[in-house]
């Protein structure tokens, strides 16, 4: 079974698993049901719930739910995000809390929740998806980015070495539109389904030897990485 937490690149890398046989459990906000029955419509492996999993109350619900089905679990990903509403200066507490959940809470919850799901699996994997520095004045938003990666290498050393903990650095809300004249005018832009395989490479068996990485996806300096 694999975890999914909603996102775009979480949908795709869903998608991928589950044409791929694996069981897909996809954890989405409500109304976000739709990446999930596209799925089940393919006649694919996969199940979905609505549950906020940015807090502790939600994550263990979610980790109930995954024991209730299957018992354990493999793989997780994380990769929910939440952009704040305003800029530094006009931001407010509860927009402050918001963001903190939305993108650290629910990193660290939800793998914490699970964690005795995936600790008896031969070779569990954990992936964390963040957003490159968006160069858009939301420091708060960049710090939390900053604060997942280092939960990754934190993790990374502390659970039992049969973990992977790894994490996909993707340029931040510049993702590769099917429109050709978007793709000309954003050379940062980096397509879901590509950023998707990178995180299927990190599930993999053939990423053993990564533990702790962050991998960058995307353009720095001019530079592909």
């Amino acid at each position: 079974p694999v975890d999914l937490l909603g996102h775009s690149m979480g949908g795709k890398a869903a998608m991928q698993l589950a044409l791929q046989g694996s069981f897909v459990i996809g954890l989405f906000p409500s109304g976000g049901e739709a990446a999930v029955n596209e799925l089940v419509e393919l006649g694919t492996l996969a199940h979905g719930f609505a549950v906020d999993a940015s807090g502790p109350e939600g994550s263990k619900a979610a980790a109930d739910e995954v024991e209730r089905l299957f018992g354990r679990l493999d793989l997780l990903v994380n990769c929910l995000k939440h952009r704040p509403e305003s800029s530094f200066e006009a931001m407010s507490e509860p927009d402050f809390a918001k963001t903190v959940s939305g993108n650290l809470s629910s990193a660290y919850f939800l793998t914490h929740a699970v964690l005795g799901l995936m600790k008896g699996r031969p070779k569990p994997k954990i992936v964390n998806v963040i957003s490159a520095f968006s160069g858009h004045r939301e420091p708060l938003f960049d710090a939390m980015q900053s604060a997942i990666a280092g939960l990754t290498s934190s993790l990374a050393n502390e659970l039992p070495k049969n973990f992977r903990v790894n994490c996909v650095e993707v340029p931040g809300g510049r993702f590769l539109q099917k429109n050709t004249e978007q793709l000309l005018r954003d050379p940062d832009a980096v397509a879901p389904d590509d950023a998707a395989r990178v995180i299927l490479f990190l599930l993999s068996s053939e990423s053993i030897s990564l533990n702790g990485q962050v991998l960058r996806l995307g353009q720095v300096n001019g530079r592909c990485n």
